[in-house]
């Protein structure tokens, strides 16, 4: 079995956020190979004990891509972009790297979204992606250290069960955990011990992540961070505001600076998103065309425009998220791809502090580094999403009633789809089989 077949066979998907399947990154030649180990989003810390716990993994999974590529008549290099300020993860991929690896590390500011892959291979490779496109299109692949980490398991026949994620907030034991995939928000919170009673859960990041309050919810390939947050907190409020009440707000207060457009990631890397003009349309029916409604299809939603750069904390973004479905709904699709961009000349001197964002969104009494939980959790029952991945939702191929093992297949990809693979995250016995998901309770 090939390394590509083995992926696929794993169930790897992008740990990073996405969700692509993996297998289907590593079919398209490319010239440069980007790791991410920048930890985009404020609070979390998933990776860095990745890097640092795991180095000797990611570096294996990374050989074995190039060794890939290579077989195939390529020759690629790899860079590693981590935070300068990541010193324990520097130190530990350095001590990995061996004499003749086509492998560097670059340094990265303390600067959202450094992330975001776009962000990454400009700052790589000094090539912009199209509007609207993706990496390959510049002859680069981005895959995240905890997808290369999987990739090395890969290849000794270990599927994806389990991933790694920061349990913080305010909660008595913050940590940074390996957890089955599919676990219930409420067996991690039980292990966390919130220090509240009336609290709500930030999954992912306070930028690009989501409020949830339903404990049965569960844990996925791409989830990176789960937060007990108080439930008055400002940004919490902040996150819950309806698009009616952001549009009247906008209405009332925008000062027409074009901040939200100065510090837009995409507008510095030359695409065509200017946010400010879509305040315009909404609050003084101006720039009314065709290429303003639809470069929405360019926005990120990185929440750099709404969270950080509008003095009136207005927020373009949520008005482009609605304009993207709307222009879904009518079977509009993105028209925006050039491709001779060239960023900003600002750009450089705009990459947003982390540590300052952290601190106006109120947050920075939970960016502490907890240390990694030295118990498993062990959840009695887990629920796995079937459509975890970009691509159609996987074929289940287990009964109700049937003993499973971990790591035994559960979900297949449909017969001429893109999709992933998904295996049981703990053993026992199949409980329920939907077309979404399966339970499997211990």
């Amino acid at each position: 079995m090939n390394l590509t077949e083995a992926v696929k066979a794993a169930g790897i998907i992008g740990a990073g956020g996405a969700g692509f399947p993996t297998h289907v990154k590593l079919q398209r030649p490319v010239e440069d190979i980007i790791v991410n180990g920048a930890e985009c989003e404020p609070l979390i810390f998933s990776d860095q004990v990745v890097m640092e716990t795991m180095a000797r993994q990611v570096l294996a999974g990374l050989r074995l891509v190039i060794a890939d590529f290579t077989a195939r008549g390529q020759s690629p290099k790899a860079t590693i972009c981590v935070k300068k300020k990541y010193k324990a993860s520097l130190a530990a991929l350095r001590a990995e790297i061996r004499e003749g690896d086509p492998i560097r590390i670059l340094e990265l500011e303390n600067v959202y979204p450094s992330g975001d892959e776009q962000f990454l291979v400009y700052e790589a490779t000094g090539r912009v992606v199209p509007e609207g496109g993706i990496p390959p299109m510049v002859n680069a692949l981005v895959m995240n250290v905890g997808t290369l980490a999987q990739v090395a398991a890969a290849a000794d026949g270990a599927p994806v069960t389990e991933r790694m994620v920061t349990i913080g907030g305010d909660v008595e034991n913050p940590c940074v955990a390996s957890v089955p995939v599919g676990t219930p928000f409420s067996a991690i919170l039980q292990a966390a011990k919130p220090a509240i009673e009336d609290y709500v859960l930030l999954v992912n990041g306070p930028m690009m992540g989501r409020l949830a309050d339903d404990m049965n919810d569960v844990t996925t390939k791409t989830m990176s961070g789960l937060f007990a947050l108080p439930r008055r907190h400002s940004h919490v409020s902040r996150m819950r505001r309806p698009l009616s009440t952001e549009i009247k707000i906008s209405k009332a207060s925008c000062e027409v600076c074009r901040y939200c457009t100065d510090f837009c990631p995409r507008y510095l890397l030359g695409h065509g998103l200017e946010p400010h003009k879509i305040m315009r349309v909404i609050n003084y029916d101006r720039d009314l065309d065709t290429k303003t409604i639809t470069s929405a299809w360019l926005c990120c939603e990185c929440g750099v425009c709404d969270l950080w750069a509008c003095p009136m904390a207005l927020s373009p973004r949520i008005i482009f998220r609605q304009f993207k479905r709307r222009l879904a709904q009518a079977g509009i699709k993105n028209p925006h791809d050039r491709a001779n961009t060239a960023p900003d000349h600002y750009r450089k001197y705009r990459g947003v502090p982390t540590n300052r964002l952290t601190q106006r969104l109120g947050l920075t009494a939970y960016d502490k580094r907890p240390g990694r939980l030295a118990e498993k959790i062990e959840p009695q029952l887990v629920r796995i999403r079937l459509d975890q991945h970009i691509g159609a939702p996987a074929r289940p191929v287990v009964a109700v009633g049937e003993k499973v093992e971990a790591g035994q297949l559960i979900g297949d990809i449909p017969e001429g789809k893109m999709g992933a693979r998904y295996h049981a995250s703990i053993g026992g016995k199949v409980a329920r089989v939907t077309d979404k998901f399966i339970t499997i309770e211990r």
